[in-house]
C-alpha cells in the first residue's frame, strides 16, 4: 500500500507494516486499499452478537477468517478481531458469535496468529509455490 494513502487516524501498528509494503503473510493478506473488504466488515457489523464495529484490514485467502481494528466511538483502535462471517442479509439474530480470537494489537496479532498459519501452511506447501 503506498504511504499516501494509509490514514494516518489508523493505529501506528498497522501502519508500521503497511508503509513497509510487508501485506503478504501467506495465507493472509493485509489490504492494498482502504475499502478492500468493506463487506467483511458490513458483515461483522450485521452477525456480531455485541453489535461492534470493525475496520477490516486482513483475510485468510483459503476461508473467509478476516481481521479487523475494533471502532469505538468512530475511532479505530489498536483492539485485533478475528471473525468467520456468514455474509448473511440483514441483522442476525443468532446466538453464536463469528469472533474466534481478540488480540491487544496487531503485533500481537501477527506473532500469535499469523505466524502460526504461516507455518502451517509451509508445512503443506513450497515456497517456490508462492511465486506464482
Amino acid at each position: 500500500m503506498k504511504p499516501e494513502i494509509i490514514n494516518s487516524n489508523w493505529p501506528n501498528a498497522l501502519r508500521w507494516f503497511l508503509v513497509q509494503n510487508t501485506e503478504s503473510f501467506c495465507p493472509w493478506h493485509f489490504l492494498s486499499h482502504s475499502t478492500e473488504f468493506e463487506s467483511a466488515a458490513k458483515a461483522f457489523a450485521n452477525e456480531d452478537t455485541k453489535n461492534r464495529m470493525v475496520f477490516v484490514f486482513a483475510s485468510r485467502q483459503d476461508n473467509d477468517d478476516f481481521a479487523g481494528l475494533e471502532i469505538v466511538d468512530g475511532t479505530i483502535t489498536d483492539k485485533v478481531i478475528v471473525f468467520h462471517p456468514v455474509f448473511g442479509s440483514g441483522k442476525s439474530d443468532r446466538s453464536w458469535d463469528v469472533v474466534e480470537t481478540e488480540y491487544n494489537d496487531v503485533f500481537e496479532f501477527l506473532s500469535n496468529h499469523i505466524v502460526q498459519d504461516m507455518k502451517d501452511w509451509a508445512l503443506t506447501e513450497d515456497a517456490s509455490d508462492l511465486l506464482g
